[in-house]
């Protein structure tokens, strides 16, 4: 009889502790937030509180800022402005292609050569390009070459030589190369441009050579590459120009072995443009 009772004491203890264990493991799975260990409560993550990785990116594509906040969508990257549109067209009355005077044999090689340089002057559009209106704009801006305030105004001169270029008028020659010898801004993007411009970029980039030659000193890189790069590739064009101007004066300075009266920069460059054109 005691045996009996004490089984059914059992019994029911085992079956106590299995309700209470039942009962528990349901709480659990119906809170999955409960931590179990320390009895703390974990709310569920927001996008402004996904943690922050290498480089300020997430799983979900978002980035951090500087104060910490989350942005779950990227930036656009900003837009540069639009080169203004031309009118494909040149001036009334211009003349569109090359006809040079006929030369008299018997007239010296030197002055028929200025009388070639003149003629691409007068007629810049013989060898193509636009009569831009925003040219005219950016000229008048551009010439005489700025005086640059401070770095945030060169780089406000800079963009607007780089749509005079993007205009594609002949007219920006004298401009480019003014900038680049007389003014505060240069670069191979302007040495291009004239090399672009070709033959009407040859009467003002001459006038540098030239004044160089007297002066002695330094004569900017531009006037050499630009030179050597448009006779090079105009010489039929520019003719007796190439041979009895441009040659001759750079010689003069290639020739300065010693560097007494041109820097040791202006000679080399003297002879790489010399190079270009022998």
């Amino acid at each position: 009889m005691k045996l009996l009772q004490n089984n059914w004491i059992f019994t029911l203890l085992a079956l106590m502790i299995f309700v209470i264990g039942g009962y528990l493991l349901y709480q659990s799975q119906q809170s999955p937030e409960l931590n179990v260990k320390g009895g703390d409560v974990k709310t569920p993550q927001t996008p402004q509180e996904t943690p922050k990785v290498p480089g300020g990116d997430t799983s979900q594509g978002g980035h951090f800022h500087d104060d910490g906040t989350f942005h779950a969508q990227t930036h656009e990257a900003k837009a540069l402005p639009a080169v203004p549109a031309v009118q494909n067209t040149a001036p009334p009355g211009a003349i569109t292609t090359p006809d040079f005077p006929v030369v008299d044999p018997k007239e010296d090689p030197v002055e028929a050569a200025y009388k070639r340089l003149e003629y691409i002057k007068n007629n810049p559009y013989a060898w193509g390009g636009v009569h831009s209106p925003r040219a005219t704009e950016l000229i008048e801006k551009l010439m005489p070459p700025p005086v640059l305030i401070d770095h945030a105004h060169g780089e406000v001169v800079g963009e607007q030589i780089d749509e005079l270029i993007a205009q594609g008028d002949p007219r920006a020659a004298e401009v480019i190369i003014t900038n680049m010898c007389d003014g505060y801004i240069g670069g191979k993007i302007m040495t291009d441009a004239l090399v672009e411009i070709g033959p009407p970029a040859v009467p003002y980039i001459l006038p540098y050579l030239e004044e160089g030659l007297v002066q002695g000193g330094t004569i900017s890189i531009g006037v050499f590459r630009a030179l050597g790069r448009i006779g090079a590739e105009h010489r039929r064009d520019l003719g007796g120009i190439v041979e009895h101007i441009i040659i001759p004066k750079i010689a003069v300075i290639a020739a300065d072995s010693d560097f007494e009266r041109f820097g040791s920069g202006t000679v080399i460059d003297a002879r790489e443009a010399l190079s270009m054109l022998q």
